[in-house]
């Protein structure tokens, strides 16, 4: 059994902090969570002294790609076809931890070729690999030359395994069955995606809404979520209507699709750093004008789109889209990006907590500290609620538990005895 002493203690329920707050684990499970003057210590407990630090729950990256390694690249679709699966298994264990030291005890990966993302969370579940807690959507699934169908190579080469493609209802529940049968947690498509063409409706639709709601219907069979790439325009309110669970980026929502949002639970991921980076990055010159106008546009317009969302009580959750120009990690930036758009530091904490933890469907077991649940929580030096930026330095992340196991070594936190 494990007693962890915090001097601030941050239970990811949006409330106000406990100050000299205990944390009692026993297992791989929190025993109890209360002000240090009302836990009962048992004698044989092991005592984590962190009074001059802050604990915190771990918390939930809910849009990663796990497969790539972020930062700048040309071609991912051409890295990912040079490379065997099974490196492409390793690089993506060694990403994952990299989220793990940072803070970041579960990860939603949604989409990643040849099911990597499934093998990797198999192996984590099983103990054969260390590594947080994974919910995969396997395949995503897009439509002839979607946006996960880019015209990467010549029509007389072939790359298997890269995407679920498929187009009309019945190959779409097709495609949704194949990531099922193969252990996807959850299914993710491509509703709709940019247009370069006129900024005044700066989206294409995708996914016809009978393609979208075909493949809903199928996940609600088998009591599976939908998440949906999405810009905006009439296939975001398709996507709404057939059935999806969170809006992933989401970069125009109109007031009516906010509402629709709102009656129907959907959770909104808007994945704020990657437009950031895309602006700010030195790749930012190779844009062609219209794209870089683009961006722009899309990057304004989701500052509105996160108002509308958080004036009218969406869950907002944390999605850094972490393995696009994000790299894995760094997944605590978007923190930062959700302040400076609106939510206060500790709204932003309980997008990377609680909310989070909802999204995934993950909410009795983890996302917040209270007893019955999993061990998942952070120790930090310092105060992300006077600073979050705290959280993006790794030296200051001090100790990382998962289930009541400790993930990095040398931490200043010192044990002691009662």
């Amino acid at each position: 059994m494990q007693a962890i002493h915090a001097g601030t203690l941050i239970d990811g329920r949006g409330g106000e902090p406990l100050s000299e707050g205990i944390v009692l684990v026993d297992g791989e499970r929190i025993a109890a969570v209360g002000p240090a003057a009302q836990i009962q210590v048992p004698p044989q407990a092991a005592v984590v002294d962190a009074r001059d630090k802050t604990v915190m729950p771990g918390m939930v990256d809910a849009h990663v790609h796990i497969h790539t390694p972020g930062g700048p690249t040309d071609n991912y679709a051409l890295a990912e076809a040079r490379e065997l699966e099974g490196t492409l298994a390793l690089r993506a264990l060694n990403y994952a931890l990299r989220s793990l030291h940072a803070g970041f005890t579960t990860l939603r990966s949604l989409g990643s070729p040849a099911y990597v993302d499934v093998a990797l969370r198999k192996a984590i579940d099983e103990g054969v690999v260390d590594g947080p807690r994974l919910r995969v959507a396997g395949q995503g699934l897009s439509r002839t030359g979607g946006h996960m169908d880019k015209p990467y190579w010549s029509p007389a080469v072939t790359i298997a395994g890269r995407t679920g493609v498929c187009d009309g209802p019945w190959e779409c529940r097709r495609a949704a069955r194949a990531q099922v049968k193969w252990g996807a947690d959850l299914l993710k498509i491509n509703a709709c995606g940019g247009s370069i063409h006129d900024l005044n409706e700066p989206w294409i639709q995708e996914m016809t809404y009978e393609e979208m709601a075909a493949i809903c219907e199928e996940a609600r069979w088998v009591h599976k979520r939908v998440a949906a790439h999405t810009s905006g325009g009439p296939g975001l309110t398709d996507a709404l209507r057939a059935g999806i669970h969170s809006v992933e980026h989401g970069h125009w929502l109109s007031e009516e699709q906010v509402d629709l949002m709102a009656e129907r639970g959907v959770f909104y991921v808007p994945t704020l750093r990657v437009g950031s980076l895309n602006l700010r990055s030195p790749e930012r010159e190779k844009h062609p004008a219209p794209v870089l106008a683009w961006l722009e546009c899309a990057n304004e317009a989701k500052q509105g789109s996160m108002e509308r969302a958080r004036k009218a009580g969406i869950p907002i959750a944390l999605g850094t889209d972490a393995g696009f120009l994000v790299n894995h990690g760094e997944n605590a930036a978007e923190l930062e990006e959700l302040v400076q758009a609106g939510l206060t530091p500790m709204e932003a904490l309980v997008a990377a907590t609680q909310t989070g933890a909802r999204c995934l469907d993950m909410e009795k077991e983890i996302g917040t500290l209270e007893a019955g649940k999993y061990a998942d929580l952070l120790i930090v030096d310092g105060d992300p609620l006077a600073d979050i930026r705290v959280l993006q330095d790794g030296a200051r992340i001090v100790q990382v538990f998962k289930g009541g196991k400790p993930f990095k070594t040398g931490s200043p936190a010192g044990d002691r005895t009662l």
